[in-house]
């Protein structure tokens, strides 16, 4: 079995970190909800949280992880980690922060430890031997997905049955042990300063690369967001949807397991692309299907192929990319794909007031299949006329 020789206690120690750094971020739009909900900031105060929330996430994801190409990445990592914790115990224990605060608190919760995913996928190359590393990066994928399926049980039970702030008690408690744990990975330092700059626009080079997750996300919310009304549409009960979703989550679970269990033929580039053809396929295939089984069978067959599609885009990603440029260009992703999931989410918003449910979700994987068609056209483009990313000129090899 592939997975089990990857569990050496290193490798045991990251995938328990990134479980505990996970588990929050997935917590964190419902239970700013519930507690807008349970306190006087009311659901549209929860709603402003969950977006100061998400916009700080995405805007200090790449920004934060450029301090990686030259600090050391756990003092980098346990700082931005501590002080969300920190924003998250004052959520918890303020008796009365006021909707402002709360705001300004969520933010900063969301920004400060933003860079800590793509700095655990860095340092998982360094972890994991190289021809294992799609293994322990569809390791990583499982257990995000894991902590996405479980949460939003989890954030019901603790605002619901005891108090709305309890779920930023165990956020902080988790994000506490993530910062623990973290000081018992072997560190790892970026390079010199070599004096490149502008290390971000370096990254933006790889753009098809983060093109892929923001319409990967796109994708995942327009059919996501749109389920209820499809079932509604169809005569079909709405309350079926949570099952079908969990049923989505656990098939991805599940592919991303089977992904990192071997190797498959083929560069990773074109995996990618090809996986999420078919995803586009699967999903407009929901909009023609007569029963709650088909919707079900066609989501769940989707499912299985999601998580290979966000795999695959990492290890893209890592081709393209220089070492020292990974944590950058994995952050950018991440922002990527927060960036996928919200205009996803205000375009059906705006679909669902003036077409069908069904439209709504052809529209959603036409968007997707143009934005994945830009990708395929890029890496069409002649080797020769396009520059190596991450190499300066004078390092290009010759054509």
């Amino acid at each position: 079995m592939a997975y089990r020789g990857l569990f050496t206690k290193h490798v045991s120690i990251w995938a328990a970190v990134v479980t505990a750094g996970r588990l929050p971020v997935a917590m964190a739009p419902l239970a700013f909800l519930f507690y807008g909900r349970g306190t006087d900031a009311g659901y549209s105060g929860g709603a402003a949280m969950a977006a100061a929330y998400a916009i700080a996430e995405a805007i200090g994801a790449p920004l934060l992880s450029t301090r990686l190409r030259t600090r050391p990445y756990r003092r980098e990592i346990a700082a931005g980690l501590g002080l969300s914790a920190a924003a998250f115990a004052l959520l918890a224990f303020l008796p009365a922060p006021g909707t402002g605060l709360a705001v300004i608190l969520a933010a900063i919760a969301g920004a400060a430890a933003a860079a800590a995913p793509g700095a655990l996928r860095t340092m998982a190359e360094d972890l994991a031997p190289g021809e294992r590393l799609h293994t322990a990066l569809s390791l990583e994928s499982t257990l995000n997905m894991a902590a996405w399926a479980a949460s939003p049980a989890l954030v019901s039970l603790l605002a619901l049955e005891y108090a709305p702030q309890t779920p930023f008690v165990l956020a902080t408690v988790v994000t506490l042990a993530a910062t623990a744990a973290l000081w018992l990975l072997p560190d790892r330092t970026g390079a010199t300063d070599d004096g490149q700059r502008a290390p971000l626009k370096q990254a933006l080079t790889a753009w098809p690369v983060y093109l892929t997750s923001i319409a990967a996300m796109y994708l995942l919310a327009g059919i996501e967001l749109t389920l209820p009304a499809l079932l509604q549409h169809r005569d079909l009960p709405v309350s079926y949807s949570g099952p079908i979703l969990t049923g989505f989550a656990l098939a991805s679970i599940l592919g991303g397991l089977v992904y990192g269990a071997r190797t498959w033929p083929g560069r990773v580039e074109r995996q990618s692309t090809l996986l999420l053809v078919v995803m586009i396929a699967g999903v407009a295939a929901t909009a023609l299907a007569p029963t709650w089984t088909m919707i079900a069978t066609l989501l769940a067959l989707t499912g299985l192929l999601q998580a290979a599609v966000l795999i695959t885009r990492n290890l893209t990603l890592r081709e393209q990319l220089p070492a020292d440029l990974h944590p950058v260009g994995y952050s950018v992703l991440y922002a990527g794909s927060g960036i996928g999931y919200g205009l996803s989410a205000a375009a059906t918003g705006l679909l669902l007031t003036v077409t069908t449910p069904d439209t709504a979700v052809l529209i959603a994987t036409g968007t997707t299949f143009l934005l994945t068609a830009a990708t395929w056209l890029r890496r069409r483009t002649p080797e020769g006329k396009r520059p190596v990313s991450g190499l300066p000129a004078a390092e290009r090899p010759s054509p």
